[in-house]
């Protein structure tokens, strides 16, 4: 462990609110975007050999990267923090002010690691907050080139890079945003599902092609490592041989690219597995079939629902498919893994409802995978998603209101134990006055089970007029025969 002694200066900033004027986190945008855009092809270089990634998914991520800066610089409003601030001064209640929490803490993933760690410094520096980022000793080149151009980029008093990790005394006083493993202390972090596992289900009632080709892309793109690759799909068995025609022949074209073979023998220069690889485990597993494969790449179907294959979260380029009976059978299987990162449904929307509402699931997309999001971390658990950024502006902040005004509550009870004990009967029979009615109109709704009631009523009371009426038709004809 480190001592607190190299932060002091840190700690020293958070004390005097340096990073709440927002001229200077205006500055610091500008520096840092300036300082990443001078060494942009080093950055490019190292994020190409630390991940294996093509050129264009490395375009992809420092593009994004970019837009994280851009967008949060441009929530930054001069005019709007001003009227709030003066609020007060002007006799107005400051009911929704705010300021950073003093001190962010990032624990960057190392899965496209210059976006995880930009989303996160960005959204920081926008909420006015000092930051401490961590990058270990390791042997990829990116973490390497960050330390030498953010701390000649960033005021040093407001921004540190640590090697170790702090002691727990000095993080209880950060936010920490933990973008692999939670860390402890958890309640004062923002931690990203990383090891949750992703489900896409795939209905009879789905665009079957669209499907595949999204599910394809967001399994091998970026290498599979994504936590919002789908660790396993989950399809209708009746659409079981179409989405597989699908899927052969979106993975043979994604796979292969502009250059032919070229994708398919692209391999992870720094794999984290040591030892069989998923596809190897799945040439071993009897109730595993391997529909197509390449080099570090397959698509596999599996069948036993104990297979140690369905029980582990996917980091390579291969995507698994599993049989399901129904919608139902879909649910207490995902429902079986216990809280998911995300849930792909494809499927009419109202199939697409009843699944997503059912399965617990931090985060659920509708026939279709926002490739966008295979990028950086997932996002912060039990906090709501902003869809312009990964880390929202108010995740790290704290509410700090100011009131001017009274409210009708504060000169209820000041009336009560002030004034006469007249007063005081009128009030509480003011508050025991019977709530409104709710309006609904009298009778009773008719449920699926009252409908199935009815339902076989009808065809029963059909069935027996039916037959009174045959039996009717018969007698007549009969007495008709016999009197003539």
């Amino acid at each position: 462990m480190v001592a607190t002694q190299p932060f002091q200066r840190i700690v020293a900033a958070e004390i005097d609110g340096r990073c709440q004027t927002i001229r200077y986190r205006q500055n610091q945008f500008h520096r840092l975007q300036s300082g990443l855009v001078q060494n942009i092809e080093q950055i490019n270089d190292a994020i190409a050999a630390d991940s294996g990634n093509t050129p264009e998914e490395v375009r992809a991520e420092i593009c994004l990267a970019f837009k994280e800066i851009r967008t949060h610089y441009a929530s930054l409003d001069l005019k709007k923090d001003l009227e709030q601030e003066y609020r007060v001064a002007n006799g107005k209640d400051n009911h929704d002010g705010k300021r950073g929490v003093g001190i962010v803490y990032i624990v960057p993933s190392s899965h496209t690691l210059f976006f995880s760690v930009v989303a996160a410094l960005s959204a920081a520096i926008a909420a006015g907050n000092c930051v401490i980022l961590e990058l270990t000793k390791t042997t990829m080149a990116l973490p390497g080139v960050l330390k030498k151009i953010l701390p000649l980029t960033l005021d040093a008093d407001t921004f540190a890079i640590s090697e170790e990790r702090p002691d727990t005394a000095f993080l209880n006083r950060t936010r920490i945003i933990a973008q692999s493993d939670p860390i402890s202390p958890s309640n004062n972090s923002l931690s990203s599902p990383s090891s949750a596992r992703t489900v896409a289900i795939v209905d009879r009632t789905a665009n079957v092609s669209a499907a595949a080709e999204a599910l394809v892309s967001a399994r091998f793109a970026f290498g599979g490592r994504s936590t919002y690759s789908p660790d396993v799909v989950l399809v209708q068995e009746f659409a079981m041989k179409e989405f597989v025609e699908a899927i052969i022949q979106q993975s043979s074209k994604y796979l292969a690219g502009q250059n032919g073979d070229a994708r398919q023998a692209a391999v992870n220069p720094r794999r984290t597995s040591s030892g069989a690889s998923f596809l190897d485990a799945a040439f071993k597993d009897a109730s595993a079939r391997v529909i197509v494969s390449g080099s570090e790449w397959g698509v596999v179907e599996v069948h036993d629902r104990k297979s140690p294959l369905l029980q582990k979260k996917v980091s390579e380029k291969v995507l698994v498919l599993h049989p399901v009976t129904s919608l139902d059978d879909a649910i207490d299987f995902s429902t079986s893994m216990g809280t998911l990162a995300a849930t792909y449904a494809f499927s009419t929307p109202a199939a697409a409802k009843y699944l997503t509402q059912f399965i617990d699931s931090y985060t659920s997309w509708i026939n279709h995978v926002p490739i966008d999001m295979l990028i950086g971390p997932a996002y912060p658990i039990n906090q709501p998603p902003s869809r312009e950024t990964r880390y929202s502006t108010p995740s790290l902040q704290v509410p700090r209101p100011q009131f001017v005004t009274e409210t009708s509550n504060t000169a209820l009870v000041r009336e009560i134990v002030t004034k006469y004990a007249s007063k005081s009967h009128d009030a509480l029979r003011e508050a025991l006055v019977p709530l409104p009615a709710i309006g609904q109109h009298n009778g009773f709704a008719v449920g699926f089970f009252e409908q199935g009631i009815i339902t076989g009523g009808l065809i029963t009371l059909f069935t027996f007029v039916a037959s009174i009426s045959t039996m009717g038709i018969y007698g007549y004809a009969a007495v008709r025969k016999w009197r003539a």
